[in-house]
């Protein structure tokens, strides 16, 4: 008996009705909350297959991508964490593909390749998350999409979005910009480029014209560089050699991660945020052997984020804390870590951070 293979395939436009009234609604509540300014909708063809492309420093821009353009639009969203709260309740409503980043997600590519392959619309974010905006290298996808299907990119930079959420829920109006640009010509398969340099090129190319399209202002609250550092003591006795101390420094000035495994993903990783007075032993190797656990089921998770050199060495760098608090407990020592960030932006801005862990070790009963 022959066995059927798994169908990916999608219909567009789908769940017309109720993406018609949130979308009303969600304009409602735009006009009223914020001050929002649209320009270049033209931009975007009315007909054929189209991948709108933009920045992604927030929760709005999905929103804003979604409402004001013409055609239905199927966006493509994280499928490997889940979404809280009310965002979770409206995206869950609204239907979008799921893309488990990082990894080999057959389903959401070739989903998305059946929206375009009706001559659909489909929202994306080429740079994947939200952890760095404006520093994180593209991923290919917006370029695959584009090359398998013959579908025009269109780009859209989004300015005014850090902190909007926030601000709308304070009901203080965020002063709001989305900008279309030109549409970009597909990408048409090359002899004569190795087919990732390609790929990776396109994808430049894309986000480039993004970050053409939002205002200076939005521009330099883009980090120019960033540097992280981590020293570690043992009763005032320094550890040298840590190989791995920068990208342990990097990951715990990372809120956007942090605040992954704890709020989206609901693990028990709260030893790993800064707090006053000392923390337990226990709770931060607990903490620590947590996020080991969920990196066996998603070992992506960091180099997706930071690379894979980087990445790799905060998975490294876990184990190794890992054992090192364990032997100064075991050797009633405690342990203080000082994480350093120090942050330049292209107008001269200099922010330096610090957090700092007093690890206590858990006396034994006699």
């Amino acid at each position: 008996m022959n066995q059927s293979k798994p169908s990916y395939s999608i219909p567009y436009p789908r769940l017309q009705v109720r993406r018609k009234i949130l979308s009303f609604l969600a304009r409602g509540l735009l006009k009223l909350l914020t001050r929002t300014k649209i320009e270049g909708l033209e931009n975007i063809p009315t007909e054929g297959p189209v991948i709108l492309a933009g920045n992604h420093a927030a929760y709005i821009e999905p929103i804003l991508i979604t409402v004001y353009s013409k055609r239905m639009v199927e966006p493509i969203g994280a499928g490997d964490l889940p979404f809280e709260g009310i965002i979770g309740t409206i995206t869950s409503f609204y239907g979008f593909i799921r893309l488990n980043r990082g990894n080999l997600d057959r389903k959401g590519l070739y989903q998305a390749l059946d929206v375009l392959k009706q001559d659909g619309v489909i929202g994306m974010f080429p740079e994947g998350g939200t952890w760095a905006p404006g520093k994180m290298q593209p991923q290919i996808g917006v370029a695959l999409l584009s090359q398998r299907t013959g579908a025009k990119v269109v780009p859209i930079g989004f300015s005014g979005l850090q902190g909007s959420f926030q601000r709308v829920m304070q009901l203080k109006q965020p002063k709001l910009l989305m900008r279309v640009g030109k549409a970009i010509p597909a990408l048409k398969p090359s002899d004569s480029v190795a087919d990732k340099d390609q790929l990776m090129g396109y994808s430049r190319q894309v986000m480039d014209a993004v970050y053409e399209l939002i205002t200076e202002e939005e521009k330099n609250l883009i980090p120019d560089e960033s540097r992280y550092s981590l020293s570690l003591h043992l009763e005032g006795e320094e550890i040298p050699d840590l190989s791995w101390g920068s990208a342990i420094a990097h990951f715990l000035h990372s809120p956007v991660l942090l605040d992954s495994l704890k709020i989206n993903l609901k693990l028990p990783v709260g030893a790993l945020y800064e707090q006053p007075g000392s923390i337990n032993s226990h709770a931060v190797q607990s903490a620590l052997a947590t996020v080991q656990q969920y990196l066996q089921v998603n070992p992506a998770f960091f180099t997706y984020r930071f690379g894979l050199e980087e990445g790799s060495r905060v998975a490294e760098g876990i184990k190794v804390l890992q054992s090192l608090l364990k032997k100064a407990n075991a050797a009633g020592k405690l342990v203080r870590i000082t994480a350093r960030s120090v942050v330049t932006y292209k107008d001269g801005r200099l922010e330096t951070g610090e957090k700092h862990f007093v690890i206590d070790p858990v006396r034994q009963p006699v």
